[in-house]
């Protein structure tokens, strides 16, 4: 398909980096330097080693080098082009794809959810947050930064978070569920939530990031449903009065796509008008507007590949969906951006085509 080229620049609003293998041997707190997430050279392979946390295999790691799904988890960390850690190693490969910005996640960071103490895992977040915040700090109109805050201890969390702000990071990631029977509706993380909303900082819920992760392997069914965490978390913030309650927060739906929430707006309106009293009796709290009106003030949503978002972009909210590129992960659609934008774009009005692949992400995050 020819593609149309597009005057204006286009921001990825999820993309991530690969974090160099000395990040943390570098940026951790002296005291646990000794532990230091690092690479072992092993005989068949490289392996990230981290003493408590499940981490990806190195293969798997910056999967644009492999096509059509043919991944291989073996891999040297030395065969992982600098792109991933190097904004000027990084600029052409942008170039190539059509790319003016990013929004960048981690990598490797993503699986630091899954390390059991506590207080070295808050340990191995600060470093990659400092980390990423100097990364970004040397090109603010290029690259934003998303820290990665674990909510063990909310105390520690909001602590956090405001150095993060301080540092210049423009969102914040959390595991995508609570590992606990405590939902993050409940009471016990609303100081996070009203730090973030105070510091102006939109909290992302980013596919991959469980808490901790089941010895079992998820069947193919689980594996396909993951994308479902977010939209419980979402359902029972709305339901338990955290939206209304801080009506300046913002959530952002990250690698999940977006056709699925035209669905659960028309539903969650359906069940305020018709339903409640039959289906909601537990509840607890009586909302103050509609459900469809926090899914469209305070959530938005990161897409790749999503013709359905597009369709029902209308019902959804053309101001909370932001395109992506996932660079430089498996699913990237590098080096085809343009070509997949401009399916996408088929037939949307030039106005919409600016909010969807430029604007709602700029005004999220302050480029």
């Amino acid at each position: 398909m020819p593609t149309v080229p597009r005057d204006f620049p286009i921001i990825s609003a999820d993309a991530h980096f690969t974090e160099p293998a000395d990040l943390w041997l570098n940026y951790i707190e002296p005291k646990y330097k000794a532990r230091a997430p690092h690479v072992e050279h092993q005989p068949a392979t490289d392996v990230f080693v981290c003493d408590t946390g499940k981490m990806f295999t190195v293969g798997v790691i910056h999967g644009i080098r492999y096509k059509g799904g043919d991944v291989k988890h073996e891999g040297r960390y030395a065969d992982i082009p600098a792109a991933g850690w190097d904004p000027k190693a990084r600029f052409p490969d942008m170039e190539k794809d059509g790319i003016y910005a990013e929004v960048l996640y981690p990598t490797i960071a993503m699986r630091f959810f899954t390390i059991e103490d506590v207080a070295f895992g808050e340990a191995c977040l600060r470093a990659y947050n400092t980390w990423a915040a100097d990364f970004c700090r040397a090109y603010p109109d290029r690259f934003k930064g998303i820290a990665v805050i674990m909510l063990d201890d909310v105390a520690h969390a909001v602590e956090e978070l405001t150095r993060c702000k301080a540092l210049g990071h423009a969102g914040a990631m959390i595991s995508v569920f609570p590992d606990d029977a405590r939902p993050y509706h409940d009471d016990h993380y609303a100081p996070f939530w009203s730090a973030a909303a105070d510091l102006g900082l939109p909290v992302s819920l980013h596919v991959s990031t469980e808490r901790r992760i089941a010895d079992k392997p998820k069947t193919p069914t689980e594996q396909f449903l993951g994308y479902t965490a977010v939209q419980k978390v979402v359902i029972g913030m709305i339901y338990a009065g955290v939206f209304d309650r801080l009506p300046n927060l913002q959530v952002v739906s990250a690698e999940n796509d977006a056709g699925w929430a035209g669905n659960l707006i028309e539903r969650m309106d359906y069940f305020h008008f018709k339903a409640r009293a039959r289906n909601l009796r537990g509840a607890g709290h009586h909302n103050k507007k509609l459900p469809s009106e926090y899914w469209r003030k305070q959530v938005s949503y990161t897409f790749m590949r999503d013709l359905t978002a597009i369709a029902a972009r209308h019902v959804i909210g053309v101001d909370r969906i932001m395109w992506s590129s996932d660079y430089p992960h498996g699913d990237s659609t590098f080096p085809d951006s343009r070509q997949v934008i401009e399916e996408h774009m088929q037939g949307v009005p030039l106005p919409e085509q600016h909010m969807i692949l430029r604007d709602n992400a700029k005004r999220m995050y302050g480029f």
